[in-house]
């Protein structure tokens, strides 16, 4: 999973010339990407170690990254 992640981070960065903000996953992505993660880690700190603010929802079929001015306010 980090690495589709990274994959569509650096595809996102390409396109527009800025890294994304935001990660929309649904439970079985989120859970696939914590298992990448040490079992201590929780879901904030992957959300710190990866730089992105993550939206969770059930219809959601394939990860995506976008940029919102929203995100990149609540990370400053």
């Amino acid at each position: 999973m980090l690495d589709f992640i990274y994959r569509l981070v650096r595809e996102f960065e390409q396109e527009h010339g800025i890294m994304p903000n935001l990660l929309y996953l649904n439970r079985f992505h989120a859970e696939h990407l914590k298992s990448a993660f040490d079992e201590n880690f929780s879901m904030p700190q992957i959300r710190k170690v990866l730089g992105m603010e993550m939206v969770i929802e059930s219809d959601i079929i394939h990860p995506r990254v976008a940029w919102t001015q929203v995100a990149h306010r609540a990370a400053c």
